[in-house]
């Protein structure tokens, strides 16, 4: 029975280490480098070992701290210290959907009950563009076409059909051909009793006010962990490479952005379940080149801590994710506590600036094949958490 004993509290305590290991080395995740023997002789041993290490740090990642777990008894926020609170200025503006000022949209209504949209766009790429008034259905009720001058900058000033719905602008480098959206499913008119039209505000902007402006602790966003694994070598010479000669942390941020934008594809045959789980790890990311949202959004946050630029992963719910609704608020995804996307929060000149890599990367694997543009898209570079939220929900801050 002794002996019985002393094997259990053995493997116990070997678990334990294994797990102490595995959390803050990639010994088992890289078990195939680590360990060539297994990796040549064993390939796919190596392979549901690596799958396995994921699979245990992400269980270990949930785990609370015994901080936590009184704070949850107790149904209070965890307290942050003072000294590592970020200040958080908030830019709000009623128009602007980015505070990007290279790559920006202001829509508004005016005092003659027309829609007045301004911005400034690239003057080559998205010289054109077509605005165009939609109704519940999707279908067009009105089109304007329009182009910016040679500093890029645009203004267009529309009459308002009846039974719109949604407002939404395309772009494209000449008048004819073809034109790819720029803002989509975003903008949404609704008129009240007098007639008057307004931009509706999303029934979870208020929430996300809410979590938004709560504090937060500066050393935790600049932590290097096994996902977020700013530590790395291939993590921290991308990094430096990138941001090399730039001087401000905004510029940073944005160079950071474009390159994940540019060359990270969504692969959507992961989703669909036709290839193997897409990477969410870092440096894994780096090395493959594909992920789904958290993938991009654990590199962009990872990126950011190389940096030395405080960065957070944010989980929440946006609209027309894995079968979600296509594009609209009801009683059910309002009050849903259920993740469906990742993006970023990164901390620039006392503010978090809003960032989802995922949505501004137009780079796609879909049925085994790699498809982009060429372009990158800001509109969710220093978002605007009023027209965020037209799409986002906040649940929660990644530890």
């Amino acid at each position: 029975m002794k002996h019985i004993k002393r094997l259990f509290v053995f493997l116990v305590l070997a678990a334990a280490a294994a797990a102490v290991i595995n959390a803050n080395t990639r010994f088992f995740k890289d078990i195939d480098k680590n360990i060539p023997f297994i990796g040549e002789n064993y390939p796919q041993l190596a392979e549901q070992i690596s799958e396995l290490s994921d699979r245990v740090n992400e269980a270990i990642s949930h785990i609370p701290s015994p901080s936590e777990m009184l704070a949850k008894i107790r149904g209070v926020e965890l307290p942050i210290d003072p000294e590592d609170t970020a200040s958080n200025i908030y830019y709000s503006s009623d128009t602007m959907l980015t505070f990007y000022s290279a790559r920006n949209t202001s829509v508004e209504i005016n005092e003659d009950n027309e829609l007045d949209v301004y911005g400034v766009t690239d003057p080559e790429a998205e010289k054109y563009l077509v605005f165009r008034f939609l109704d519940e259905s999707g279908e067009v009720l009105d089109q304007y076409v329009d182009a910016s001058d040679d500093e890029g900058k645009f203004r267009r000033i529309m009459y308002i059909p009846d039974k719109t719905h949604q407002f939404a602008v395309f772009t494209g480098p000449e008048r004819y051909g073809e034109f790819s959206s720029s803002v989509y499913d975003y903008i949404f008119l609704e008129q009240t009793a007098d007639g008057r039209w307004q931009v509706a505000v999303s029934p979870v902007y208020e929430h996300n006010t809410a979590e938004y402006e709560k504090p937060k602790s500066i050393s935790a966003a600049q932590k290097s962990t096994y996902s977020i694994c700013a530590d790395e070598a291939s993590v921290r010479e991308l990094s430096a490479s990138l941001t090399g000669g730039l001087t401000s942390d905004y510029d940073k941020a944005l160079a950071l952005h474009d390159w994940v934008c540019e060359n990270i594809y969504y692969d959507s045959d992961s989703i669909t379940g036709s290839t193997n789980t897409a990477p969410y790890v870092a440096s894994d990311v780096i090395e493959t080149k594909r992920a789904v949202c958290l993938g991009y959004a654990n590199l962009y946050a990872a990126l950011c801590r190389a940096a030395g630029i405080p960065c957070n992963v944010v989980t929440g719910y946006a609209l027309g994710v894995s079968g979600s609704s296509a594009g609209s608020w009801d009683a059910s995804n309002i009050e849903s506590t259920e993740a469906n996307h990742a993006w970023n929060e990164v901390y620039i000149d006392s503010r978090w600036v809003i960032v989802d890599t995922t949505w501004d990367s137009r780079n796609r694997i879909e049925n085994g094949e790699a498809a982009n543009d060429g372009n990158v898209s800001h509109l969710y570079f220093d978002a605007n958490l009023r027209f965020f939220s037209a799409n986002h929900k906040i649940l929660e801050y990644v530890r």
